[in-house]
Formats: structure tokens, sequence, C-alpha cells
């Protein structure tokens, strides 16, 4: 009799991806490790992942669905923006992922677009108008990308590290305030 099919094995596989990630990084990530984590084999990992890159995009899509459920959580604009920081710092692996080396090849244009209109989403609640809040939600973005991947790739905490952030979110409520008085 042939063995029915384990509905949990691509979840199993995908879990398995994750904790190797956040164990070592993208070098921890290997099709041979995925299999051995998850206790099947290499061709059953690639029966549901084509390749490395493959597996690659479903964990950066698992680590985004995690940061935006954390953003979600936002009282207001200030508090996005602060999450957004501390979400970089307290899940470097995750951060990584989403917006370190190798991000672009991981991330279609539709999720791309999607992302941004995330930000997008926050400040027209924030009371800027719809066709006004993308041009600002570009530099919030990369203002906070900045601070994130500054503590990220210093291992050593900067002795301004807290000056820089709170610049950085004071220049983001300075770019939101300056797009709600613009009529």
């Amino acid at each position: 009799m042939p063995r029915s099919a384990d509905p949990e094995l691509p979840h199993r596989i995908l879990k398995a991806a994750d904790a190797l990630w956040q164990s070592g990084g993208e070098e921890a990530v290997t099709i041979r490790g995925v299999a051995a984590e998850a206790g099947t084999t290499t061709p059953t990992v690639y029966s549901y992942y084509a390749d490395r890159e493959t597996l690659l995009m479903g964990l950066r899509t698992l680590a985004f669905q995690r940061f935006s459920a954390y953003l979600a959580k936002s009282r207001d604009f200030r508090d996005t923006c602060e999450r957004h920081l501390a979400f970089g710092t307290n899940h470097p692996r995750d951060y990584e992922l989403l917006y370190g080396r190798g991000w672009m090849e991981r991330v279609t244009a539709d999720a791309q677009a999607g992302e941004i209109e995330r930000y997008t989403a926050h400040l027209v609640r924030a009371g800027v108008e719809a066709g006004k809040a993308a041009r600002v939600a570009y530099p919030v973005m990369m203002m906070l990308h900045g601070v994130v991947m500054h503590r990220l790739l210093n291992r050593k905490p900067s002795a301004h590290g807290r000056t820089i952030a709170e610049a950085c979110l004071e220049a983001c409520m300075t770019l939101l305030e300056s797009a709600r008085q613009r009529k």
C-alpha cells in the first residue's frame, strides 16, 4: 500500500528552513540541511521548492508576515516608525532576509508594491492625502532602513545610536507634518 502524503510537510520544510536561517543566516540554509532538519529527503524538498532561491523567497514571505503583524499593532505613525526600528534590531535575521543583501532577488515587483503600499496606508491614516503618501513613504522607509542597517552592520552598539534613532524619528515626523500641510 503506498504511503499517503503528509499534509504538514510543506510547512515543516519552511519551518526547518526558517530555523536554519535564524540560527545561521543565508549560509546555513542549504537544501540538504533543510531536508535533514525537516526529517525528509532532498528530492522531497525540491518537489516543493524548485531551488534554493525559491525556498528563500518563501522564507522572506514568512518574515514579512511577522514584520507586518508587528507593525499592525502600531497606535500611530510615530509608533509605526519606532516599531520598524525595534523589529529590525530585535529580529535581525528576519530584517536581513527582508532588506539585507540579496533581498531584491527574493521579492517580486508585486510584493515590493505591496510593501510600499503598507507604509502609504500608515501615512494616509496619519492625515496625508493618498496622492502624496507614497512620495513620503519612500524617504521614511529609507531613513528607517538606514538606522536599522547601521545597527545591524556594527556589532558594537554606537555611542550615538539612540541619538541617531531619535533624529531619524524626528525627521520622519517632520516629513509627515510637511505632507499634511501641503495642499
